[in-house]
């Protein structure tokens, strides 16, 4: 059933998030991106619709009089990041053990938000892709704070989804980018590595920049569960009766192999992967990620 995006409620909850990105940010607005668009000539790039709240001196006057519509001129100098957040709503996003401070899209949200926020803060574009085994969502790059708005607002009303088919996802955005850019990938990776390395090679392949964060509850990570128990499927309806504890040992080798795989499938092509454990703060998830890219661009 569609979210009432003029529930007081809702609203309350898109401006708490907002707030929360925004003072996430705020303290540690340094770059984050290495632009392959910036440059020292004042050459022309492109064209692209007039926004409310650039520069009007940048008007291509001539296109208007032949189309009716305001196109800006793009200089090599001026034409800066383009970065898409593909996003994972599938149903296993939406859990939250006993002892976890949120469920793992809520901290995937705030992550999003913020580093939306500080991308805005740097004029950059961005965009919003949900998916979960298909898009169900996509607003494109935009550099305007009505855009940014929008895209909180996507993400607050966002419901649970289907499974998760992460490497259809992450291929079909590279097929409908117009240009390179940053894609910054937010799921708990709960699915197959193959398609997801397939995916990443094709964007490898555009020249897209790639960054991951794998989203975890910290009962995920640690499988605290005892005693007689009825194990549900996060996305499937399998239902497994049995004492945790014959299976413990199984399930955490069997994590660290998928994690160790994810990680290999990002280091084939120097695409940069960061843990985001939702028992940690999105502040220092965040700092640290910003401090690496820092000392990266450095070297």
């Amino acid at each position: 059933m569609p979210v009432a995006i003029f529930d007081p409620h809702v609203i309350a909850r898109i401006e708490q998030l907002e707030l929360r990105a925004r003072r996430l940010v705020e303290g540690f607005l340094i770059g984050i991106h290495r632009s392959p668009y910036h440059g020292i000539s004042t050459d022309f790039a492109e064209h692209r619709h007039y926004v409310q709240g650039d520069d009007t001196r940048h008007l291509d006057w001539k296109i208007y009089a032949r189309s009716d519509r305001f196109y800006v001129k793009k200089y090599e100098q001026d034409t800066n990041l383009e970065a898409t957040f593909l996003v994972d709503c599938s149903r296993s996003m939406f859990f939250a053990s006993d002892d976890a401070p949120t469920t793992k899209y809520e901290y995937a949200a705030t992550l999003v938000a913020s580093l939306a926020y500080l991308l805005h803060r740097q004029r950059d574009a961005v965009g919003l892709t949900l998916f979960d085994d298909r898009i169900r969502q996509a607003l494109p790059p935009r550099a305007s704070l009505a855009h940014y708005r929008h895209l909180v607002e996507t993400l607050e009303t966002a419901t649970p989804g289907e499974d998760t088919a992460l490497g259809g996802a992450l291929r079909k955005l590279g097929l409908q980018l117009a240009r390179r850019g940053l894609v910054i990938v937010v799921s708990d990776f709960l699915d197959e590595i193959n398609p997801l390395a397939e995916a990443l090679s094709l964007h490898d392949c555009e020249g897209n920049e790639v960054i991951l964060f794998r989203v975890e509850d910290p009962a995920e990570r640690t499988f605290p569960f005892g005693g007689p128990s009825v194990l549900l499927g996060l996305e499937r309806e399998a239902k497994i009766t049995c004492d945790p504890r014959d299976l413990r040992q199984d399930y955490l080798a069997q994590r660290a192999r998928h994690v160790a795989e994810l990680h290999e499938a990002c280091r084939k092509h120097s695409f940069l992967l960061e843990e985001a454990p939702t028992d940690s703060p999105a502040e220092d998830v965040l700092q640290g990620f910003l401090n690496l890219r820092g000392e990266l661009f450095r070297r």
